[in-house]
């Protein structure tokens, strides 16, 4: 039997507000749907097909030498310039020194991860097929499935140990709002609306992180919202 969640609070109207339901939430952009992304990617695809046909065989062997080439480069590259990015953000105050050691963390696995993938990826359809092209695709391919599971695995093993700038900051906004929807009796209704109304994204994350008083700042952005369920109560109440 699975752990009976507390209840946080008994509402205005005499329900029970449980404590799960005041922890606030990242809410995640929609994706397109699959038709949608379809149409977009169909002209893309025709186009690279055209290409491929149109400059020729020899063209394209030429071009997969260079990504052979360049692909280690890219990727070493590519983490010097997340590093640095992430370097600009410590110093300004934007990342704490702790995500900044994740980050650094998570970019090395995806240098580690992105090399062993292409070895093991290239090298692993080689022995089967003796086909350059089809090396360098199993490369790729491996590349970017080795690289994107070693970075969740360590992301994971991460997580066990310490908490990133948004969890924090996330918690600071849970812990505000339990308190306030506590302390204004809200019921579950009002607590749903309520963080429909917050839509809490990144933006408000790192707003919060860059505040002195991170309490304060959290409770003046989920007052108005808090508020005005309450006051809507009020309202109906008086009809």
């Amino acid at each position: 039997m699975g752990e009976t969640v507390p209840v946080a609070y008994t509402a205005f109207d005499g329900t029970e507000v449980r404590a799960d339901a005041l922890k606030l939430k990242i809410i995640k952009k929609k994706v397109g749907s699959a038709n949608d992304i379809a149409r977009l990617a169909a002209p893309k695809g025709v186009q690279m097909l055209y290409n491929a046909m149109r400059v020729g065989p020899r063209l394209i062997l030429r071009s997969a030498f260079e990504l052979l080439r360049a692909n280690m480069v890219t990727r070493v590259i590519s983490v010097v310039v997340l590093l640095a990015i992430d370097k600009f953000s410590l110093i300004r105050g934007r990342i704490s020194f702790k995500q900044f050691v994740i980050n650094v963390t998570l970019a090395l696995m995806l240098l580690v991860g992105g090399t062993a993938g292409w070895v093991l990826g290239s090298h692993a359809l080689s022995l089967i097929l003796e086909s350059l092209v089809l090396g360098i695709l199993a490369g790729i391919v491996g590349a970017g499935i080795l690289s994107a599971l070693l970075s969740i695995i360590v992301n994971k093993i991460i997580h066990l140990f310490v908490t990133d700038d948004t969890e924090d900051m996330l918690g600071i906004y849970s812990k505000t709002f339990a308190f306030l929807a506590s302390k204004h009796r809200l019921n579950n209704q009002e607590i749903e609306a309520t963080k429909e109304n917050i839509a809490m994204c990144k933006q408000l994350i790192q707003d919060l992180f860059t505040q002195e008083n991170k309490e304060e700042f959290a409770n003046t952005t989920l007052m108005p919202h808090i508020k005005e369920q309450y006051d809507m109560r009020g309202q109906e109440e008086e009809q």
